[in-house]
């Protein structure tokens, strides 16, 4: 007799595009918050996006960011719990972002529209 697993639901993919600059917008910090909060749920797949200016959450100044310790400590959440975070930073905020970062985690504008077409939903912040 043979026994069937069944095999895992596959996860609803949610995707967070962050637009915003954290020198200046609380809501960089907000977007993170949430996508990190709603991640642990184990409900859903989460991908977040750091674009232009918001990639500044994850350069090299941004320990001096106002919300520095929720950028810490939500993009470590989101990554731990299987999620991504991944990068598309500007020309501006390329001199910024540590190139490790940019190396492991960065992002093509092509990726970019294919992830946002196979996204269930995608917030914008």
């Amino acid at each position: 007799m043979e026994i069937l697993a069944a095999s895992p639901k596959s996860q609803r993919r949610i995707l967070v595009v962050v637009d915003s600059d954290p020198r200046i917008n609380p809501r960089v910090a907000e977007a993170v918050r949430m996508a990190g909060g709603v991640g642990v749920w184990d409900q859903v797949s989460v991908h977040v996006v750091l674009r232009g200016p918001a990639t500044r959450a994850l350069g090299e100044q941004a320990a001096s960011l106002p919300e520095a310790r929720m950028f810490k400590q939500f993009i470590g959440m989101i990554r731990e719990n299987g999620g991504q975070v991944s990068v598309m930073p500007d020309a501006e905020s390329m001199e910024d972002i540590r190139p490790e970062e940019l190396l492991e985690n960065g992002m093509k504008p092509e990726a970019f529209a294919a992830l946002t077409a196979e996204c269930a939903s995608v917030l914008r912040f």
